[in-house]
């Protein structure tokens, strides 16, 4: 049975926040020393932070080279070869960008899975040593 409550409803789930009062308002030394930590962190995993930033610069020129110049480069070819049944064409071109499409696909989740990972170990890091205050 619901009982009234003099809560408001978007607050509702208040009584179950296990924040200190102290946490939900942190004083400057608390912040300064987040502050500090953060950095710290930030130094310590800047290869990391480098290369994913490297990974996903490279992942966007490639998509950007295949769709601008590669994709378009083999259309002319295959139009240029007489041949080749126009239905036949499109039949191997649709296949030909589905699989890259999904190789792409893939390429994308290992580099955002590693970066997640990361960033889940910083997250980590940082809520261990915000503890420690």
């Amino acid at each position: 049975m619901i009982t009234e409550s003099k809560k408001e409803p978007d607050n509702c789930f208040d009584e179950f926040d296990d924040v200190s009062p102290k946490r939900k308002e942190p004083s400057i030394q608390v912040l300064y020393d987040y502050e500090k930590h953060y950095m710290e962190l930030l130094r310590k995993y800047s290869t990391e932070i480098t290369m994913i930033t490297s990974m996903l610069g490279d992942f966007r020129k490639e998509q950007e080279l295949f769709y601008n110049e590669t994709l378009p480069q083999i259309v002319a070819k295959l139009k240029q070869d007489a041949s080749i049944d126009d239905e036949m064409r499109n039949i191997w071109l649709k296949r030909l960008t589905t699989n890259i499409d999904r190789s792409f696909g893939l390429s994308e989740t290992l580099i955002n899975d590693y970066a997640t990972k990361n960033i889940d170990e910083f997250k980590r890091t940082v809520n261990e040593k915000l503890r420690k205050l």
